[in-house]
């Protein structure tokens, strides 16, 4: 864990330190180490103060194909100090204070060690009896960590609820769903009459089909992919399209390979001028390009973004300078590059929020115009 320090390591610091170390990777820290005094009765400790990282060694660049395992690290701790037993360790003294983090589960009054109850006999934790989360007693392990996944589970579904999004997060559907719910809610919106006028849908970077299945195969939405990579159906969605095939004669919709960018907009002029709407579900990098496609074009849009990609992205501000590398500021970003951005939430899990524009002469939403920061 590295924390922010005034005068030493800024978050920036911190965020390009996270960009550029990947497990396995040989690395050199320069800092100080300081002891830390504990008080009568309690052993000192020491943390290492973190100033700078230098990468002396890529794991990808000597083991090309090959994923770094943990199994070698556990391994090679197994017998120190701290860890030498059962991987059941007994509680820590210094479980610290509750309202000391924000994201932390609590169990018996006390901060649990995440590390400890995310894994099957707490081996996780190298820190052992040093740990200052709390374990629990051995005994009670098993019931312990089934205590602490339900929290967690709670947690998260509630750090993943988003501000504005009135609906209830232990309703929400799985995002396994997502692409279903989104076109149900295209369908919805604009009636299945305009969606398949003139081209059709294109949507943008969804590789799996999931969109193309939901419009195309399900609906007979003419609906058009636009991905670098070849679709890649699932083994459910290829029996829709096997299905479609035999009993309506239906194959599964075109693919452009292509990024959208400047030239594939030229290339393909008459399907994107004629196109009913550009879609787009967690689309990653190619989230802005479809909405500047889209307004450039004067086409509707709908997108659900998710990912921020700020570091491929790195000099993205909003209009008031702030740097776009959080979700609400991404969001934030969108909704500025036109007053009459639309957004809604849709009831399924994880990021949910979607942004539209579908009528260009409508009054601007005066909801969109201050987004607020999601809940954690």
């Amino acid at each position: 864990m590295i924390r922010a320090q005034e005068g030493i390591l800024d978050f920036a610091a911190i965020r390009q330190i996270n960009w550029d170390v990947h497990l396995g990777d040989l690395v050199t820290a320069y800092g100080k180490l300081q002891c830390k005094h504990h008080g009568p009765g309690h052993p000192d400790g020491w943390l290492f103060v973190l100033h700078s990282i230098q990468v002396d060694e890529l794991w990808s660049l000597h083991h090309e194909g090959t994923v770094f395992s943990y199994t070698d690290a556990t391994d090679s701790t197994r017998d120190a100090p701290s860890v030498k037993g059962s991987w059941v360790l007994p509680p820590s003294s210094k479980a610290g204070a509750v309202n000391k983090y924000t994201n932390m589960v609590v169990l018996d009054g006390f901060n649990a060690c995440k590390y400890y109850f995310s894994s099957s006999g707490g081996a996780n934790c190298l820190r052992g009896e040093q740990c200052h989360f709390w374990h629990g007693q051995p005994e009670d392990f098993k019931e312990n960590r089934r205590l602490w996944m339900a929290k967690r589970i709670e947690q998260r579904a509630k750090a993943a609820h988003l501000a504005g999004d009135n609906g209830d997060p232990h309703s929400k559907i799985d995002k396994a769903q997502r692409s279903r719910i989104f076109c149900d809610w295209l369908v919805e919106s604009l009636g299945e009459g305009c969606l398949a006028a003139g081209t059709g849908v294109v949507d943008v970077a969804g590789g799996k089909g999931d969109i193309p299945i939901q419009l195309w195969i399900q609906r007979g939405i003419p609906t058009t992919l636009i991905d670098p990579r070849p679709m890649k159906l699932g083994k459910y969605n290829r029996k829709l399209v096997a299905k479609a095939e035999f009993t309506k004669g239906r194959k599964m919709s075109p693919q452009l390979l292509r990024c959208l960018d400047d030239e594939t907009l030229k290339l393909h002029t008459e399907l994107f001028t004629d196109c009913s709407v550009l879609v787009g579900m967690h689309l990653d990098e190619a989230t802005e390009a479809i909405v500047d496609a889209a307004l450039t074009l004067g086409k509707p849009f709908a997108i659900v973004p998710c990912c921020v990609m700020s570091r491929v992205f790195p000099d993205r501000q909003c209009q008031d300078g702030t740097p776009v590398d959080t979700y609400d500021t991404f969001i934030r970003y969108l909704l500025e590059k036109h007053p009459s951005i639309q957004r809604e939430f849709l009831p399924f899990a994880g990021r949910n929020q979607v942004l539209y524009l579908f009528d260009y002469s409508k009054e601007p939403d005066q909801s969109s115009d201050e987004v607020q920061p999601a809940s954690t």
